[in-house]
């Protein structure tokens, strides 16, 4: 029933551009040339208004793996919910381990559920997520 040490998940570098979008290829050009000199070790990814330099072979969907081997997350439901081509990683995997994925607004997904928008969201959240889908 001891803690686990943390592990080190490796550093990453998000640029959000939702309010300039007209920075998005200074920001994609920026996180390429720095990801080009790092190495291989890191990779590119991007989603609405974004791109990262991230750990290769890190995602969401390994995330909530790691997240569902730990305390206090071990023997529970997942429930994993968003609005970006980023968060398909994640709601793939909470589909195997059969939980609660949920897409926020409109889009290609493999997320279980959709709802409109955040206020959706909220509502859903009260109603207690685990006793009925969205």
């Amino acid at each position: 029933m001891g803690t686990q040490p943390a592990r080190d998940k490796g550093l990453s570098l998000a640029l959000h551009y939702r309010r300039a979008p007209r920075l998005g290829g200074y920001a994609h050009r920026l996180i390429r040339s720095l990801a080009a000199r790092i190495g291989s070790q890191y990779c590119v990814q991007t989603g609405k208004r974004i791109v990262e330099m991230k750990p290769a072979g890190k995602d969401k969907g390994v995330a909530v793996l790691e997240f569902m081997q730990e305390e206090p997350f071990r023997g529970r439901t997942p429930v994993f919910i968003g609005d970006d081509t980023t968060d398909e990683y994640g709601f793939a995997t909470v589909n195997r381990l059969h939980g609660h994925s949920v897409k926020v607004g409109p889009g290609r997904t493999v997320a279980r559920w959709r709802l409109r928008d955040v206020g959706a969201v909220r509502a859903w959240l009260v109603r207690r997520p685990e006793e009925d889908a969205p």
